[in-house]
């Protein structure tokens, strides 16, 4: 397997999106999206501080991605940011005032990577480029990312110099399965928007294989790890 993995937010089938669509918002949304940069661009130096609203009292996920279409942001709880620790990641301020206590306490942050990594090799990747309306211009929908033999990553967590996403080194996925902040994955990019595909746990590697009837994902671990 795989020792770099694509980081990702992850929600629950509790509340799933369309229930936290009922208790989440971006109270200035319109200003949210106007702001909105490519993770690879920089951040203005008027970016607006997100009025965050979560009034489901039993949210405590420690990330979870919200906005409008491709216009999304990573929110970061404060745990996760220490699990995180010292890395070159950028994170920009939001105000929960307004939302129940139990997320007000998370003092969550938009996460954003801008490091950039030449990691993956595109001539040997499995890809194709779209322009579909919502989405970036050019956007690029990988199904398998192909590593490059030099890749040499110098941090933790980073962006890749062509595919889109964040993606992160073994030793970073393992530490912050160690902490057991909630609302993360780590799928193993070689085997992205496949059936099965393979992502890192506490446990170790798992497959995960979308059941067409039950509509629903099925995981099982296949290889345990220290």
């Amino acid at each position: 397997m795989s020792d770099i993995w694509r980081f990702t937010s992850w929600l629950p089938d509790e509340p799933g999106l369309d229930r936290l669509g009922e208790y989440c918002r971006f109270v200035n949304v319109d200003e949210m999206f106007r702001a909105w940069r490519n993770a690879k661009e920089p951040t203005p130096s008027d970016f607006p501080t997100a009025q965050l609203e979560i009034t489901l009292e039993s949210f405590s996920l420690d990330c979870f991605i919200w906005g409008a279409n491709a216009r999304a942001y990573v929110l970061a709880s404060q745990d996760l940011r220490d699990a995180i620790g010292p890395q070159d990641v950028e994170y920009l301020p939001v105000d929960s005032s307004l939302s129940a206590p139990l997320p007000r306490s998370k003092n969550y942050m938009i996460m954003r990577v801008r490091v950039v990594e030449n990691i993956f090799d595109p001539d040997q990747s499995d890809y194709e480029i779209r322009n579909i309306v919502g989405l970036p211009k050019n956007f690029i929908s990988a199904k398998r990312m192909a590593i490059r033999q030099d890749a040499k990553p110098t941090h933790e967590i980073f962006q890749d110099s062509f595919f889109p996403g964040i993606f992160c080194t073994e030793r970073f996925a393992a530490r912050l399965l160690q902490s057991r902040c909630s609302g993360v994955r780590f799928y193993d990019p070689a085997y992205l928007n496949t059936n099965p595909m393979y992502l890192r746990s506490l446990r170790g590697i798992e497959e995960e294989t979308w059941d067409p009837v039950q509509e629903k994902y099925h995981t099982k671990l296949i290889r345990t790890l220290p």
